[in-house]
């Protein structure tokens, strides 16, 4: 089943299934915020899309033939498309239905102004020394990370953070799973190939360091204009 040209596909298919279904319960009631979810994900999504198009014509990474569709766009599988849709529609959902749970959330203030501090800091300090090594990857990835902690964290002093951060750590495990086969798990080549000169060559299993923040960056900027769109339309 792992080895077809509709391997991406699938995958997209499975990270968006469950969400999608669960989305029109009533108690979470996930359908209602569309609007607000979908405009964040075109704005953000939008702009990693640029990103992406830019990093796969420099081969700093690429797509193997064997398990994309054939269907691309810009030089990017329609695939990786789906991936910057079901990704942030299935951590937001997460988010949502820890809101719903966990009303008070579990971590205090502090602890969040801790763990966006320590953040940043790691951040800035690998964003530098990718700037010096010349592996664009890593310094584009937490540059970008520690400028948005900065921004969500200590300048607009969002009371969401603590959430996101929960929700991204449960939305690790599902992480894992599916950027584990893509870069090569249970595979025998990989979905989504990377070239070690321009990362820090240290991978989790077949996954880039990176990619964790990469992700982060994803979400945390995806919910930064959900939240907004949320409280525009509460204010109306």
């Amino acid at each position: 089943m792992l080895e077809t040209k509709w391997l991406y596909i699938i995958l997209n298919l499975f990270t968006i299934s469950i969400p999608l279904l669960r989305s029109f319960e009533s108690r979470v009631g996930f359908y209602k915020r569309f609007p607000s979810l979908f405009k964040s994900i075109l704005i953000v999504s939008g702009v990693f899309l640029i990103w992406d198009v830019y990093f796969t014509h420099r081969k700093i990474w690429g797509f193997t033939p064997q398990y994309v569709s054939g269907i691309d766009f810009f030089g990017l599988p329609l695939g990786e498309y789906l991936f910057f849709l079901t990704v942030p529609y299935a951590c937001i959902f997460i988010y949502e239905c820890l809101k719903f749970f966990k009303p008070k959330g579990i971590l205090s203030s502090k602890t969040t102004r801790v763990i966006s501090l320590v953040l940043m800091i790691f951040s800035f300090i690998m964003a530098f020394y990718g700037l010096f090594e010349n592996k664009w990857y890593t310094s584009s990835t937490f540059l970008f990370l520690g400028i948005a902690i900065s921004l969500v964290q200590f300048l607009v002093e969002s009371n969401w953070l603590h959430r996101f951060y929960e929700s991204y750590f449960i939305a690790l495990l599902p992480f894992f799973i599916k950027n584990g086969i893509l870069t090569g798990m249970l595979i025998d080549s990989q979905v989504v190939w990377y070239n070690d000169q321009h990362n820090i060559g240290f991978r989790l299993g077949t996954i880039p360091f990176e990619d964790i923040f990469y992700g982060m960056l994803l979400i945390l900027g995806t919910l930064y204009f959900y939240e907004n769109f949320e409280s525009e339309k509460e204010e109306r």
